[in-house]
């Protein structure tokens, strides 16, 4: 039988606390409470070449440039959002704006192994663009985390918030 898989069969967890300072015990939260939006793009990066003896041009995939753009409600007491917003609020840069990002696929549990999922943990830079006050209406901001190099393929505990690398 078919099952769909919806949004909320896919966790996305930010360690809040890894970069503001050295050496600082990670603090991985659920994303979940303000975000509105949450887009995964691959962008990959192509080379065609057409070589004198052929009619049509080979395409190959050479690299990807992850990109999640985000959209979220202001919320005072979610420790997400305002780590988020903190990036744009304080115009944070460099290592204070990146950030692990894990994505937690919930509808594909690891055998024998309770609360442990299939994941993908990366490395991200947020790039928080914009703040829309509208009248009458909770204050939002966007942007993207940006991906910094390859994934890491894996599995997250959901109750201990940790994730371990596929060897």
């Amino acid at each position: 039988m078919e099952e769909e898989v919806m949004t909320y069969d896919e966790a996305y967890y930010l360690d809040i606390e890894a970069t503001k300072a050295d050496n600082a015990t990670p603090d991985i939260e659920l994303m979940n409470v303000g975000v509105t939006k949450f887009e995964e793009n691959s962008n990959p990066t192509e080379k065609s070449t057409q070589y004198i003896g052929d009619k049509s041009k080979r395409n190959k995939v050479t690299g990807y440039d992850n990109q999640f753009p985000i959209e979220s409600d202001l919320i005072k007491n979610d420790d997400v959002v305002q780590y988020l917003y903190s990036i744009f609020r304080d115009r944070k840069t460099g290592k204070y704006a990146q950030q692990n990002l894990f994505i937690v696929e919930l509808w594909n549990p690891v055998a024998n192994s309770e609360n442990t999922y299939k994941a993908r943990k990366l490395y991200t830079t947020a790039v928080i663009s914009g703040k829309t006050p509208n009248p009458g209406e909770t204050i939002t901001f966007s942007g993207d985390l940006k991906g910094i190099g390859d994934f890491v393929d894996g599995t997250f505990n959901t109750s201990t918030k940790t994730f371990t690398a596929t060897v």
